[in-house]
């Protein structure tokens, strides 16, 4: 996907130029975008680009269930540490962000697509004085800043992308955009990874059958095509489902191929 031209950019936000040092660095983010990297969400240049273009301390991206207050997976880069994984503890994160006055950004409205910051909701004085802020994000004299693209998911569930920048100045309304511009990007390389890890997940009947089911059959459709009894078909998607770590068709379909099913 090609960048917008210079005009639109600066007709989207007042001010907002794009220099050939800033439009290279954001070449550089939707280059490094089509790297593949199956043992991970985001590739690591991706994650390091980003970081580099908003000028942020720490970028993490995960993967996060608001009905389970879990994560189903979190990556980080920043504090010359990479690091990945699938089985995250964030209980103790949830209960303060539940205790204090103020849960948005971190529990949104709903699960669009957006991105946003606390001081969109609060003063920094008042972000400063959250639990979720005292406890786990501030670190020393200076205030801890904090940018989060927000991708729709599955119903409960986004993904997120978060900046933190330790003392200095807040995010602003460039860096915001520059998200903005590059979420689609973000979301395609990790809808392609995460396509290819489900699948490698399923035997080669297992994915045949999802496929019918993304094609809006219903089980009874299905069986007869496949030559099977709908118990079968039943059974299929149940195993189906386990490995996947979902509860329905919709979610399988959704997690494996990026699309909604027409048949819930």
């Amino acid at each position: 996907m090609a960048l917008p031209g210079t005009l639109a950019v600066e007709e989207a936000v007042t001010g907002y130029t794009l220099g050939d040092r800033h439009l290279r660095a954001l070449r550089g983010v939707v280059e490094s975008s089509r790297h593949e990297d199956p043992g991970v969400a985001l590739n690591t240049d991706l994650l390091q680009a980003l970081r580099e273009l908003v000028g942020c301390d720490h970028i993490m991206f995960e993967g996060v269930d608001y009905l389970r207050g879990s994560s189903w997976f979190s990556q980080g880069n920043g504090y010359d540490v990479d690091w990945f994984s699938t089985e995250v503890e964030k209980g103790t994160f949830w209960d303060l962000v539940r205790s204090g006055n103020e849960v948005r950004p971190w529990i949104p409205d709903n699960n669009a697509s957006i991105v946003t910051k606390p001081t969109d909701y609060m003063s920094t004085k008042q972000w400063r004085g959250l639990p979720v802020y005292v406890d786990m994000l501030g670190h020393g004299p200076s205030t801890t800043y904090e940018l989060i693209m927000n991708i729709e998911d599955t119903p409960g569930r986004q993904l997120r992308l978060l900046c933190w920048r330790n003392g200095g100045r807040d995010f602003g309304e460039r860096e915001r955009f520059d998200f903005q511009l590059l979420m689609p990007h973000v979301e395609a390389a990790y809808r392609r990874g995460q396509q290819h890890r489900q699948k490698s997940r399923l035997t080669r009947q297992q994915q045949t059958l999802l496929e019918w089911v993304a094609g809006g059959w219903t089980n009874q459709q299905i069986a007869r095509r496949m030559g099977l009894s709908e118990g079968t078909v039943r059974t299929h998607l149940n195993n189906i489902y386990a490995r996947l770590g979902v509860s329905s068709r919709t979610e399988a379909v959704t997690r494996v191929f990026g699309i909604r099913t027409r048949f819930q």
